[in-house]
């Protein structure tokens, strides 16, 4: 496949992959229909490799099932599942934009960060999000799906300003058998709570802390716990041995600062119990009315990656450690 020679998959044209983990692959895809009907999607499928593996193909049709009950403002939605020739299939909402890492990248070699608004506004939307994975089931009753890798990679920007948190890949509903104590390590180790890369204990609490490790470096250009290594780095996480965000952003309001920092403790019982109550705690610092314009202006102002600033669209699917599906698009047109 080339980039001026679409392939057919089923009902779909695959534009050009955008990119590959371990055992899947993402694709800029469009699906036709009558009259000119065409949409603009990303479709992951697994590689070939994999296709006769019975465990991964179990994988991927949990993450269908998980990934369908999550419909909300700031989670980007999986649109169609299906099966080609005895290759499963996810499509994927396109977010034309790029993702919270590559913004904070740019800001790190510009001498800049995001300001407290905009990550104010962040913190509101990322949130809400998780309060709904982790309390909502399809009818809107309680059933628990934690991320496990929320991460500034999973979370897109589009050109208009929204938040959307992504790749529930390695997600786990809480409620299933074996589901909080999960053998190997799944996620980012910068952003991984300190008791599950410990113990491989994970609830609602875990995913606060890797929020909290985003937000604070959305607000700083860096990350609180960073060490020399990845050991290093996990021991820092243990033993609390951090910055304090107060004396890194001190024109932000306290309430803020007080709320991000309390999910930063290396013990679960000192973080928000649940997404929703760190909400409550922002409750009285609210984003400006202007907040959601300007992050667009943000995005739209900030150059694709050089290699890939003349394609259609860009992605950087990056696979989390051990991560059976490592995806998602970030789309950007041609012109910023």
């Amino acid at each position: 496949m080339t980039e001026k020679t679409p392939q057919r998959f089923g009902d779909y044209e695959l534009v050009h992959r955008l990119g590959v983990g371990g055992m899947a692959e993402t694709f800029l895809a469009i699906r036709r229909g009558p009259a000119g009907f065409q949409q603009r999607v990303c479709l992951k499928r697994i590689l070939a490799t994999f296709e006769q593996d019975p465990s991964f193909v179990d994988m991927f049709l949990r993450e269908a099932r998980l990934s369908a009950l999550l419909h909300h403002g700031h989670i980007a939605q999986v649109l169609d599942f299906g099966e080609v020739a005895g290759t499963y299939y996810l499509t994927l909402e396109l977010v034309e934009g790029t993702d919270l890492r590559h913004v904070i990248r740019h800001g790190q070699r510009n001498g800049a960060s995001m300001t407290p608004d905009l990550t104010i506004y962040l913190a509101h939307a990322l949130a809400a999000a998780l309060e709904f994975a982790h309390t909502a089931d399809e009818r809107g009753e309680p059933k628990g799906i934690v991320h496990r890798d929320v991460s500034p990679s999973n979370v897109l920007l589009s050109n208009a300003g929204e938040v959307k948190l992504t790749d529930f890949g390695i997600a786990k509903a809480m409620n299933a058998p074996n589901s909080i104590q999960s053998g190997a390590l799944k996620g980012k180790i910068p952003y991984m709570a300190p008791e599950y890369a410990t113990g491989g204990n994970f609830d609602a609490r875990s995913d606060l802390f890797s929020l909290g490790v985003t937000l604070y470096e959305s607000l700083t250009g860096r990350r609180p716990y960073d060490g020399a290594s990845d050991m290093e780095t996990l021991a820092r996480a243990r033993r609390g041995a951090r910055v304090p965000l107060s004396k890194l952003a001190g024109d932000s309001p306290r309430p803020f600062v007080m709320a991000v920092d309390s999910l930063l403790s290396p013990d679960p019982g000192d973080r928000p119990e649940h997404a929703g109550a760190f909400l409550d705690a922002l409750a009285g610092t609210a984003p400006s009315a202007l907040a959601r314009r300007q992050l667009g202006a943000l995005v739209r102002s900030i150059p694709a990656p050089a290699s890939n600033r003349d394609e259609t669209a860009l992605a950087e699917t990056r696979p989390a450690a051990t991560s059976p599906l490592a995806e998602t698009a970030r789309a950007r047109p041609n012109k910023p």
